[in-house]
């Protein structure tokens, strides 16, 4: 059997410790300075995200890990069950380091709103061409932040299918041994919380 419960563990560690290190960021940022209530209450949202993501999901998903490495668990999650799961865990840690990088760089701006882009209202629409005129489309490659908005959104619609096909694979298995079961059991999955 390969250890993939313990690379995932290895992550999962990772991902603790860098979220962790957050967390106590911003209590010692609080601590230290007179800040308005606004950026306390993001701080306290991201914080609490972070610590409800870590002490629930986390520790669920640690615990699947460690039953893939223990032989003598029958039915024993599979790599693509851990696959899967932490697909579904990234869309949580992806949403609060957003939370976290707004913190990082009000901090930089000394806690100060940071400015929003560069909005040059018009009021007026664009002036008409007096002259109808070709339009020839410029190809102009995709700007470096757009090819990672993509690759990111990308990269989430894949952990999504990969997500749907650990389900379906688990409904399956579980049909499969429901149907062999004497009896039938029905299984409510517990309510999702958004973080």
């Amino acid at each position: 059997p390969h250890p993939y419960g313990r690379w995932f563990l290895k992550l999962l560690q990772a991902e603790t410790d860098r979220m962790e290190g957050w967390c106590r960021q911003m209590e010692l940022d609080q601590r230290e300075n007179e800040l308005p209530e606004d950026i306390l209450e993001k701080m306290r949202t991201a914080v609490g995200s972070a610590q409800l993501l870590i002490s629930q999901k986390f520790q669920q998903f640690r615990e699947l890990c460690e039953e893939n490495l223990n032989l003598s668990i029958h039915p024993r999650p599979v790599a693509s069950d851990l696959a899967g799961f932490w697909d579904m865990l990234q869309l949580s840690i992806e949403n609060i380091s957003l939370k976290f990088d707004e913190l990082h760089q009000l901090r930089a701006n000394n806690w100060r709103p940071l400015d929003p882009p560069d909005r040059k209202e018009r009021r007026l629409p664009p002036p008409v061409p007096k002259k109808p005129h070709k339009v020839v489309p410029h190809h102009h490659p995709p700007l470096a932040r757009d090819r990672s908005l993509e690759s990111s959104e990308k990269q989430r619609q894949e952990a999504r299918k990969r997500l749907m096909a650990a389900k379906r694979a688990a409904s399956v298995r579980q049909n499969s041994a429901t149907e062999s079961a004497d009896s039938i059991e029905i299984y409510i999955p517990e309510a999702q919380t958004r973080l």
